[in-house]
Formats: structure tokens, sequence, C-alpha cells
């Protein structure tokens, strides 16, 4: 007999809540049959490798910052969620011949693939579509999991994208990661710890940056008008297409930081600080 903390052994059971979400994904049906999912939890100190290349990443991308704050947040509450990583290899093809991916044959897709398999956007690739369609069942039967405990869980690519960059889960082409809590509402969506880094307008631009065509007014006109205000018809705010050097600039300026962030993880260069 005992009184436990609630709030605490809720906690506590949100890693037995991950290792149901992985049973769940090994459950879901695969179109393929040959989909061979991975998964693996980390805990702790073992995501603390992957905040630091995460918080990289954030000097040049809101979203990741977004992500970033949140986790370092978390750590220092003490209520660091586990995070399930779910990976595969999405560029071997079944040998269907569907022609799905752009080329006539599996045979000329895995050709090309030989001399051009390259780091997408936080994966590598070209990838066989019904290998997309396999992972992306598995993820949504893991997510489904996380729900059915009443658990609060985002899908997240960022964490997936460093994950695969820190050869976690080897031989997988693409890893998405799922953390499965902290305990709360809205943890994922709300962002409060966002409050502490940026003001009500700096938020909102990052919102209208992010995602301008759910801000955007009729633009049948030709000139697209985005909403930046209560009353945007006065003075009306127009989306202009132009190429930014000095942003393109900053943007290889801040992936050069993210690799070189993790080399140093990897031992590959040495730390400056003699840190991990």
């Amino acid at each position: 007999m005992g009184v436990y903390n609630g709030f605490e052994v809720a906690q506590e059971h949100l890693l037995e809540v991950a290792k149901a979400c992985s049973v769940a994904a090994y459950k879901a049906p695969s179109l393929t049959g040959d989909l061979n999912l991975r998964t693996e939890i980390l805990t702790g100190e073992d995501l603390d490798d992957i905040i630091d290349v995460l918080e990289v990443l954030g000097k040049t991308s809101a979203f990741q910052l977004h992500d970033a704050s949140a986790f370092k947040n978390y750590k220092e509450k003490g209520i660091l969620p586990p995070v399930l990583l779910l990976g595969a290899d999405l560029t071997t093809p079944p040998m269907w011949h569907c022609g799905g991916c752009g080329f006539k044959n599996c045979g000329e897709y895995l050709n090309y693939l030989k001399t051009n398999k390259g780091v997408g956007v936080g994966a590598y690739g070209p990838s066989c579509l019904w290998k997309i369609v396999d992972f992306g069942i598995a993820c949504d039967y893991a997510c489904a999991c996380a729900a059915q405990h009443k658990v609060e869980a985002r899908i997240m690519m960022s964490i997936g994208a460093i994950s695969l960059f820190l050869n976690r889960l080897e031989g997988c082409s693409f890893i998405l990661a799922l953390p499965i809590g902290p305990v709360g509402n809205h943890r994922w969506f709300d962002r409060s710890t966002w409050n502490n880094i940026l003001n009500y307008n700096q938020r909102m631009m990052v919102q209208l940056a992010g995602a301008p065509n759910l801000f955007m007014a009729f633009s049948g006109g030709g000139k697209p008008i985005i909403k930046t205000k209560p009353d945007w018809w006065e003075e009306p705010t127009f989306m202009k297409v132009e190429v930014d050097k000095e942003f393109l600039e900053a943007e290889a300026k801040g992936k050069a930081d993210v690799y070189e962030k993790i080399m140093r993880v990897l031992g590959v260069i040495e730390d400056e600080n003699n840190d991990k």
C-alpha cells in the first residue's frame, strides 16, 4: 500500500504508453508487406544531443525554434517526455513497376537511385510511393494509440530528421519522432514556452510567414493581400514574390552551423568546448 503523487506516476507511465505505440506501429497494415519498420524509444539524457542540434537549427527556422524551446523547457522542469522514433528505408520498391515515382519501372528508378541518392528536407531519397504510404500508416497507428491512451503527442519531422543525421535507426532513409507527453493538455499545440521567447507581434509574424495561405484574402485580383491586422482592408499588405539573397545567405550559414554541430556530436570533428 502507499500514496502516490498522481502527476508523477502519470509522467512515469508515459514510457509504457510509448511501448504500446511501438506495438501499434508494428501492427499497422501494410500495402507492400515489406516495410521493415524500425522503432526506438529515447528518454532523458539520450535526448540531449538532439535538443542541442535542434536549438542550432532554430536560429534560422522559427518552427524548429518552436520545438527546441519546448523540449528545453520540459527538460528544465523535469518532465521531458519519452520520444518514440519510427523509421524505415523508403527507397526500396516492391518491384511492381507502377510508375508512380515518375520512372517507367522500378529498374529505371533503382538505376537513378544508385548515383542520385541524396538528402532532401530531412530524409534520404528519392522514395518509393508505396513505401511512403506504408510508413505513413504505421505512424498513424502509433499516433492513434497515443490518442487512445489520452496522452499528449505530436508527430515531428524535426526530431526525426536530426535523429537520422545522428545515425539513429541505422539503415533507415526516413525517421519521424513521436513525443509521448508530457502529461497535460495541448502542450504541443499551445506551445506556452513561446510566450517567454517572442512577444505577440513576433508570434503573429511567425505564423504569417510559416503559413501565409491561411491569412490570404481573395487573390483573384492578381495581387494577393495578407491579413496582417484586424482591419486588414485598410492600408492592405500585399504579398510580393522576389529573391531574398540575404535570407538565402542566412539559411545557408544556418545549415552549415547545423551540420557542423552534428559532426561535433558524432565526434567527427573536435568540439571547441569539449562537449558532446
